[in-house]
């Protein structure tokens, strides 16, 4: 009979090469998007530049490593998209959550004197400029606790995301590796392989009953 094809679905529906797919297309997407917005935004500042070309860099690499794997269907090219998205993962994970944690600590000042400026330049709650310190003190407070929280939720909402992304690019990479086991041809199909006969059973050739 012929054998059981390996094959697993993103979301139930969609396949993994061509979940692959769309995964590159909208890293390479992210990649090009930074790369425009560092060249016409203007930024002078030697640090942003750099952060931004990095992430330009960053995204078309996994981007073009998912096309190969998909358009080639190697395992070794698999494996490697699947191993570079977790490690981007696990480093943008860890840069997040220090981006977070400094928010909370030594950069909240800063963001407090922010939310302040902010809310002295609304006339229709703060006419003229005229606040009592109190109120203000509570406003600037819940501002910097919207801050954290729309921080908070970014992060874990993109760790969900690029996890589901590693997720898929894992899965692809072990039904490649199958294929490649089973011998499959590149449109999926694997050789045929026939049960040999139960014993005193007479079939053609090669097989035949023992005497």
């Amino acid at each position: 009979m012929a054998a059981t094809s390996h094959r697993d679905y993103c979301c139930c529906c969609i396949p993994l090469r061509f979940a692959v797919l769309i995964i590159s297309v909208i890293a390479l997407g992210l990649g090009g998007f930074s790369l425009w917005s560092v060249l016409h935004a203007g930024i002078t500042d030697n640090i942003p530049k750099i952060a931004a070309y990095i992430a330009a860099g960053v995204y078309c690499l996994l981007g073009l490593s998912g096309l190969f794997a998909v358009l080639f269907k190697r395992y070794g090219l698999a494996k490697n998209f699947s191993v570079l998205w977790w490690t981007v993962t696990v480093v943008v994970t860890c840069l997040s959550i220090a981006s977070v944690v400094l928010l909370a600590t030594r950069e909240r000042d800063e963001v407090e004197i922010l939310c302040r400026t902010e809310l002295l330049q609304d006339t229709s709650k703060y006419p003229g400029g005229v606040y009592d310190p109190a109120t203000l003190a509570d406003d600037v407070s819940t501002c910097y606790r919207g801050v954290m929280i729309i921080s908070g939720a970014s992060l874990g909402v993109q760790v969900l995301i690029m996890a589901i992304c590693g997720w898929v690019a894992s899965r692809y990479t072990s039904e490649v590796k199958h294929r490649k086991d089973l011998g499959q041809t590149i449109f999926g199909y694997g050789p045929v392989v026939q049960s040999p006969p139960a014993p005193g059973q007479q079939m053609g050739y090669p097989y035949y009953a023992k005497a």
